[in-house]
């Protein structure tokens, strides 16, 4: 499952027994408010991949990229950031040696919306062969709306509360998962309002002005649960996708 745990060795053997792909988690070093530790992104991550490289077989998991772009989080102490051209040339270069060794298919996982436009740049900049071996799960309104239609649907709460950053869903989330991790009695609600509107300011203005405590939605009453609702609905658009392009990669390949 994992790729930093093999040798090269018995990485070589697995190639040549059959087709095999690769999952490359994509995180930040950024505040997740009070009460998430700052690779909150990595840690989500690293479970969705995990979980859909195991739901979907004959694939590893690469470590997760710990650092993304998280520039609108730079107001707050211990948060890293790469530029969105540096990140995009390294996810190209770690996708272009990956697949140069033999793997199937390259997927790409994140746990940080800021990383969503280098991740789409860095498929363009691929040569055509690679590009049709890459899949990027980068339509994250597409995500935020599945978590959200978890909280309506199955939790019966408003979308504004569960919010995105640091809020009912990621906090829920990092209970299910690594429940040490997480200081509930230091959770507060931060800004509660339209996804896309903070969204928007978000990008403009940045976090802090956003949310002074540096959350979006209110994580209080989040449970592990609920997490565990929320990382089904991740992993399954990530379930979907590798399924559908293995499909389309069959179909081409057929005689």
């Amino acid at each position: 499952m994992r790729l930093g745990a093999m040798s090269w060795t018995t990485l070589g053997e697995r190639l040549e027994q059959g087709p095999l792909d690769v999952m490359i988690p994509l995180g930040a070093l950024e505040q997740h408010g009070p009460h998430l530790p700052l690779d909150t992104d990595a840690l989500i991550a690293e479970a969705v991949a995990d979980r859909a490289a195991l739901q979907t077989g004959e694939c590893v998991v690469v470590p997760c990229l710990p650092v993304g772009a998280s520039h609108h989080h730079l107001a707050f102490p211990g948060t890293a950031s790469l530029s969105d051209p540096t990140l995009q040339a390294v996810l190209a270069e770690v996708i272009q040696t990956l697949l140069g060794h033999g793997f199937r298919s390259a997927y790409l996982v994140t746990g940080h919306a800021g990383n969503v436009g280098a991740m789409a740049a860095a498929i363009a900049e691929l040569e055509p062969t690679e590009q049709s071996r890459v899949v990027s799960f980068d339509d994250w309104p597409a995500q935020r709306d599945a978590v959200h239609r978890v909280a309506e649907d199955q939790l019966s709460l408003d979308r504004e509360l569960v919010g995105t950053h640091g809020g009912h869903f990621e906090t829920s989330i990092m209970l299910a998962i690594a429940p040490d991790r997480v200081d509930m009695a230091s959770a507060v609600a931060g800004h509660v309002g339209p996804a896309a509107s903070a969204s928007a300011k978000l990008r403009s203005e940045g976090m802090a002005a956003l949310s002074p405590v540096g959350v979006i939605g209110d994580p209080r009453g989040s449970t592990a649960d609920a997490g565990e609702l929320y990382l089904d609905a991740l992993v399954s658009l990530v379930v979907e996708g590798i399924t559908a392009h293995r499909s389309r990669s069959n179909d081409r390949v057929a005689p």
